[in-house]
C-alpha cells in the first residue's frame, strides 16, 4: 500500500537491482585495456564487449518483455537477478574471449527483463499523481552507479584485476535480491494472458514510434560526446582532471533524476519535458565555448546529466501514456531506445570526429536535440479539423 508520500517506500530497493545493472553497463569502459591484455586482444576488440551488451539489450528488452508479460512482476524481477548474479560469476572466471562475450549477451539479457519489471513495479506502488517519484526512484539506481559504481569498480579491476569488478557486482546484485525477496514490493497476480497478436501489437502502431523518436535522438546525442568525453576534454585540461569532470557529471545525474520524478508529480510531463529538453540543446551549444573555463565546463557537465536525467521521468510517463494498457512492453521500449540511441551516437560520434574534430561532436548533440524537441512540440499540438 502507498504511503503518505505517494508511494510504497519499499519501491527504493528496487534502485538497488538498477545500481547492480548501471555498475555492469557501463564499467567495461573502465576496464577495457585490462581485459584486452588478458585475453591478448586489441583494444578494438575488446569494445566489442560493450558492443554485445548494447545490442542484445536493444534487441532483448521489447522481445522479452512480450514473453514476461504473462507473469507476476516482482518474480519476474527476482528471476532475472538471479541469473544476473550468477552470469557475473561466470564472466569473472571466463575461460575465453569468446566465452565473456556469450555471458555479456546473458548479463545483458537479465538487465532487460529487470529493468522494465522494476519500473512496472514501481508505477503500480504509487497513487497516480506520484508516479513520477516512484519512477526517478528505481531510476536513482541506474544515476547514482555512474558515480559511484563505476569508479569503484574501475578501481577494484585496476588493482585486484578484471574479475573482481564482476565479483563486485554479483556482491551487489545478491544483496538486491535478498533485499527484495524479504522486502521489496509485491506484483499483483499474473494478468490473464493476451494473445500474442494483442501483446506485440504496440510495436506496429506509427504513435508509439513517434514517441520513442525524441529519446532515442537524445541519447544518440548523449553517447556520441560521452563516448569521446576524455579528448574533448583534453583539448584544454590535463587528463588528470578529466576524473573531476566526470564526478560533476555523475552528481548532475542523480540531482536530475529525482528533479524529473518531483517535476512530473507537480507539473505533468510534457511541459517540464520541453524546458529541460530545450536546456540541454542550449548547454551542448555552448559546451566548446566553455571548454576555456574549468568553472564553466564543470557546470556545464553537471547540467547536462542534469537535464538528461531530469528528462528520464517525463519521458517515461510520456511514453508509457501512450498504451497505458501495456505499460510493461512501453517500459521495455524506453529501455531499448535508450540503448539503441547509444549504440547509434557512439558510432555517429566517431564519424564526426573522423570527418570534422572532437568539438564538433557537442553541436552535432544540439542538432540531434533540437530536433527531438521539435517532434514533442509537433505532437502535443492538436491536429487541424477537417
Amino acid at each position: 500500500m502507498a504511503e503518505s508520500r505517494g508511494f510504497d517506500p519499499r519501491v527504493w530497493l528496487l534502485a538497488i537491482g538498477t545500481f547492480a545493472a548501471g555498475t555492469d553497463t557501463f564499467v567495461i569502459a573502465g576496464i577495457l585495456p585490462e581485459l584486452a591484455r588478458s585475453f591478448h586482444v586489441t583494444i578494438e576488440a575488446a569494445g566489442a564487449v560493450v558492443s554485445v551488451y548494447a545490442f542484445v539489450y536493444g534487441i532483448g528488452t521489447p522481445l522479452l518483455a512480450v514473453v514476461v508479460a504473462r507473469w507476476r512482476q516482482d518474480r519476474v524481477a527476482l528471476g532475472a537477478l538471479a541469473v544476473f548474479a550468477v552470469v557475473n560469476i561466470l564472466c569473472a572466471v571466463a575461460p575465453s574471449y569468446g566465452f565473456l562475450i556469450a555471458m555479456r549477451a546473458a548479463a545483458a539479457l537479465c538487465a532487460a527483463i529487470y529493468a522494465p519489471a522494476a519500473y512496472v513495479l514501481a508505477a503500480a506502488s504509487a497513487r497516480p499523481e506520484k508516479r513520477g517519484s516512484a519512477l526517478a526512484a528505481v531510476a536513482l539506481g541506474s544515476s547514482g552507479s555512474t558515480v559511484f559504481g563505476v569508479p569503484l569498480g574501475t578501481f577494484i579491476g585496476n588493482h585486484f584485476g578484471w574479475p573482481m569488478t564482476f565479483v563486485m557486482i554479483a556482491v551487489i546484485t545478491a544483496l538486491a535480491i535478498a533485499t527484495l525477496a524479504v522486502r521489496g514490493p509485491r506484483g499483483a497476480e499474473a494478468p490473464p494472458v493476451l494473445p500474442l497478436a494483442e501483446r506485440v501489437a504496440p510495436l506496429a502502431r506509427r504513435k508509439v514510434w513517434i514517441a520513442l523518436a525524441p529519446l532515442i535522438l537524445m541519447f544518440c546525442g548523449v553517447y556520441a560526446v560521452y563516448t569521446y568525453i576524455a579528448p574533448l576534454l583534453e583539448t584544454q585540461f590535463t587528463a588528470g582532471v578529466v576524473p573531476l569532470f566526470l564526478l560533476a557529471y555523475g552528481a548532475g545525474g542523480i540531482t536530475g533524476s529525482q528533479l524529473g520524478g518531483k517535476l512530473v508529480d507537480r507539473f505533468g510531463a510534457i511541459g517540464p519535458l520541453i524546458v529541460l529538453a530545450s536546456a540541454f540543446v542550449v548547454l551542448y551549444a555552448v559546451f566548446p565555448l566553455a571548454l576555456h573555463s574549468a568553472i564553466a565546463t564543470g557546470a556545464v557537465m553537471f547540467g547536462l546529466t542534469l537535464c538528461s536525467w531530469g528528462c528520464f521521468a517525463p519521458n517515461q510517463t510520456r511514453v508509457v501514456a501512450v498504451e497505458p494498457e501495456h505499460a510493461n512492453i512501453m517500459f521495455a521500449l524506453i529501455n531499448a531506445s535508450i540503448f539503441f540511441g547509444g549504440a547509434i551516437g557512439a558510432a555517429l560520434g566517431g564519424v564526426i570526429y573522423g570527418a570534422f574534430s572532437v568539438t564538433a561532436l557537442p553541436y552535432a548533440a544540439a542538432i540531434l536535440n533540437a530536433i527531438g524537441v521539435a517532434i514533442i512540440v509537433q505532437a502535443r499540438m492538436p491536429r487541424p479539423e477537417t
